[in-house]
């Protein structure tokens, strides 16, 4: 083709002598349990509420089924532990998997969730932590009473004020060793792949070796909520809900010390 003919009818130049606008890339989001390359929009934000309420609710259901029909204390936390992990490897690549008031709250804080994801995941955990308390009674044969809510249990000692403030601080730590554990995940370069569903399940086992005993290791208000307001709801004991405020405030205590030390840490 000659320079006569481009100059009298520039159309006629193929396509592949012109020079190509670059492709862009596909954005790449760093997801709580799964980094993935994905399209903008892949998930609607109602696909990731329902996610949310769904896997909130076999979490609850899971940890207070292994309290209410666990054969001894080692099957209780380690069935409730895995329980969190099998729900990641669910719902990990649509919501992110939180089932967690607390760490919905941490990622929120640190810009990884809008406002409006968060009120709607904070209202998803709440609702499908008490459906998975009443799954448990229905599963109890109606035993409505009895769902392992957390409380203090004070063993016939004299109650003083150290007996509230030593779970209150454990709350504190172990969410915070827990959302500590979940930002750095979230680092491109501590990606742990396939098996950070694993290794989640076994950060909550090494946590609630460590302070199980001090306050149930609930370490997410959802999972302490639903079953202690379903439990005085059916004429049990009230007792979960006067400690409630332990595990609501412990653990959204630790999230936000978590979210901000640390980008202390984060590599530049």
């Amino acid at each position: 083709m000659t320079e006569a003919v481009i100059y009298n009818d520039p159309n006629s130049i193929p396509s592949n002598v012109l020079p190509q606008p670059p492709v862009p890339k596909r954005p790449t989001f760093s997801r709580l349990y799964g980094k993935h390359d994905v399209l903008d929009g892949e998930y609607r934000l109602s696909q990731k509420v329902v996610a949310e309420l769904l896997g909130t609710m076999l979490f609850v259901y899971g940890v207070c089924a292994c309290g209410v029909f666990g054969s001894d204390a080692a099957c209780s936390v380690i069935g409730s532990c895995f329980m969190g992990g099998v729900i990641i490897y669910i719902f990990g690549r649509i919501s992110g998997a939180h089932f967690n008031p607390a760490v919905s709250l941490a990622l929120f804080l640190r810009h990884k969730l809008s406002a409006m994801e968060f009120l709607l995941y904070f209202i998803a955990q709440i609702v499908g932590g008490f459906i998975g308390a009443v799954l448990v009674g229905l599963c109890s044969r109606a035993k409505f009473k009895v769902l392992a809510a957390n409380q203090i249990a004070f063993e016939g000692v004299k109650h003083n004020g150290w007996y509230y403030v030593s779970p209150f601080l454990f709350e504190i730590l172990g969410t915070f060793i827990l959302i500590m554990f979940i930002l750095a995940s979230c680092e491109r370069d501590n990606y742990l792949g396939p098996t950070l569903g694993f290794a989640f399940s076994t950060t909550l086992i090494a946590i609630s070796g460590i302070g199980g005993g001090v306050s149930g290791c609930s370490l997410n208000p959802a999972r302490s909520f639903g079953p202690a307001l379903l439990q005085v709801m059916a004429g049990g004991s009230s007792t979960p809900m006067k400690h409630i405020w332990i595990y609501i405030v412990g653990p959204l205590l630790g999230a936000i010390i978590a979210a901000f030390l640390w980008p202390i840490f984060v590599y530049q």
